[in-house]
């Protein structure tokens, strides 16, 4: 009977911990519309986003005093109103790098979170009816402060090369198979969302003709890196606050997303394995890594 009980309690807890990440990234696209919204005058998200019942009123400082005036009052309508005139008038900005949100407490019903964004700091409200969370209150600050800046994310986007030519054993530097040549061309359809501002790859064909079509995708060029003779802290300071992908090899990967994030977690890469893409994402507070199979 005990275990039946611990068994019961068991599942019951696994049933939470998946219920409460299912949660968080509800809150967190719920959040990413709302700042989307502001930033491209998009009303499908910003009905998305918020309720009709929404009340929002912030403070901005006053330049000339130092001092925190309030702001205005913004309802539902006046925030429709708010979004539809940007657009107009073509105030539209596509901005990843002044942009973070974080779920701060999740309750059955109700939830809180900040969003720092151009304009400053919000503190959001949220709720859930019929399993959608949307945003009830805001009370925000800005200008956006210099020092929000710490507050900024930094995303690595971390793969192995894609399938090498094997039939010369002699040849150190062979290219890409088609096999290969297919698979690069699928990691930039994979990651066609991810607005990327650097890419890095290793000195060789298979790496650099890996990471090629989605450097192309994001109109830059590639940035070229030895794993064995790296300065970390200049790599850090050059990558803060940017979303970056690197291309390595079946050792260099994994030892690299682990010293991002400050784990040893990852384990070399079998020979037969190009699928692994490792994503570390950085913030001043935190540090959190996952590996997903993308075949």
């Amino acid at each position: 009977m005990k275990s039946f009980l611990l068994v019961i309690l068991f599942v019951l807890s696994c049933s939470l911990f998946a219920q409460q990440d299912t949660d968080k990234a509800q809150i967190e696209t719920t959040l990413n519309n709302y700042i989307d919204a502001f930033y491209k005058g998009d009303t499908t998200k910003l009905k998305a986003a918020i309720k009709p019942r929404l009340n929002k009123f912030g403070y901005w400082k006053n330049k000339a005093s130092g001092n925190y005036e309030y702001y205005d009052h913004m309802s539902y309508d006046k925030a429709m109103a708010f979004v539809t005139k940007m657009k107009l008038e073509g105030k539209t900005r596509d901005e990843d790098k002044i942009r973070a949100v974080k779920v701060l407490d999740i309750g059955n019903h109700i939830a809180s979170a900040k969003v720092t964004a151009n304009w400053g700091v919000d503190y959001v409200l949220l709720s859930k009816d019929d399993g959608k969370w949307m945003i009830e209150q805001v009370i925000w600050e800005g200008p956006y402060q210099k020092e929000a800046k710490q507050q900024q994310t930094t995303t690595y986007y971390l793969i192995r090369h894609a399938e090498k030519d094997r039939s010369d054993k002699t040849n150190r530097d062979p290219h890409l198979t088609e096999v290969g040549q297919k698979r690069a061309a699928n990691w930039a359809n994979v990651l066609k969302d991810v607005k990327f501002d650097m890419v890095y790859s290793t000195d060789y064909n298979r790496t650099k003709e890996t990471a090629t079509p989605t450097a192309k995708a994001n109109n830059i060029e590639l940035t070229l890196y030895d794993p064995r003779n790296m300065d970390g802290k200049a790599f850090m300071n050059t990558t803060k606050g940017k979303t970056v992908l690197v291309v390595g090899h079946s050792n260099t990967t994994p030892m690299f997303a682990n010293a991002l994030a400050g784990d040893k977690k990852y384990d070399m890469i079998s020979d037969d394995n190009n699928a692994n893409l490792y994503i570390v994402t950085i913030t001043r507070d935190t540090k959190t890594s996952t590996l997903l199979k993308v075949d």
